[in-house]
């Protein structure tokens, strides 16, 4: 079925998105331990959400009331929104990404970003690189409870955008992206700008198509054509 929609990734997808991981992941582990969760139980290594996920089982083993619990993660995310708005306000385009939204855009698709930012982080680096009027919908991890590669992320643009899972691209640079649209029955071309070692390469490699950066944007406007 021809596409209808792209569904795009933001940090390393369509934007060089700085931000200093390390610095965030500390501040977050910081409060994390200050709050009872043994160190050893957290790695600098693995990305916030996976070291509050492993927080959340740690608080309701040790009876940590869910009041309390929202107030530490609020804090978490307070730190964690501050380091990523530096990020955003440095935020550089992709080079040759503008050509392909302007493609799509002349093709009649919508457009939407589904990404791990906060909505108004999103917002702040697509205006920083001026792209913000290509996109119809932006979908933070503050817009839903279950992100990708988690069905919800996909379904709830989607939605927004009144389309089918199977009417959409999915295009994104980490395992989780495709493993996202997989999840959904969409289309799936992934960006190998990066692969953090945390990543699954297996299911990276199970995108319709790999584009390196050198073949942005002739070769990703020539996979895109081929599905509308």
């Amino acid at each position: 079925m021809p596409i209808k929609a792209i569904i795009w990734d933001l940090d390393g997808t369509l934007i060089h998105f700085k931000i200093n991981s390390i610095k965030a992941r500390r501040k977050a582990i910081k409060l994390l331990t200050d709050n009872g969760i043994p160190k050893k139980k957290l790695s600098i290594t693995l990305p916030i959400l996976d070291n509050i996920r492993m927080s959340k089982i740690l608080f309701d083993k040790y009876g940590i009331s869910e009041h309390k619990v929202k107030q530490i993660l609020k804090l978490v995310n307070e730190t964690v929104i501050e380091v990523e708005h530096e990020a955003a306000i440095n935020a550089s385009l992709i080079e040759g990404i503008e050509e392909v939204l302007e493609f799509a855009k002349n093709k009649n698709l919508k457009q939407a970003i589904f990404t791990y930012n906060t909505h108004d982080n999103a917002v702040i680096s697509l205006k920083t690189v001026g792209i913000t009027d290509y996109f119809d919908v932006i979908a933070g991890r503050d817009d839903i409870i279950n992100l990708k590669p988690h069905p919800d992320h996909l379904n709830y643009i989607c939605r927004r955008l009144n389309v089918e899972c199977d009417e959409i691209l999915v295009v994104g640079d980490t395992s989780r992206d495709i493993e996202a649209a997989l999840n959904v029955g969409a289309h799936s071309i992934a960006l190998e700008t990066r692969i953090p070692a945390y990543l699954n390469r297996e299911m990276f490699q199970k995108a319709e198509k790999i584009i390196k950066p050198e073949e942005i944007p002739l070769q990703l406007i020539n996979s895109i054509e081929k599905l509308i």
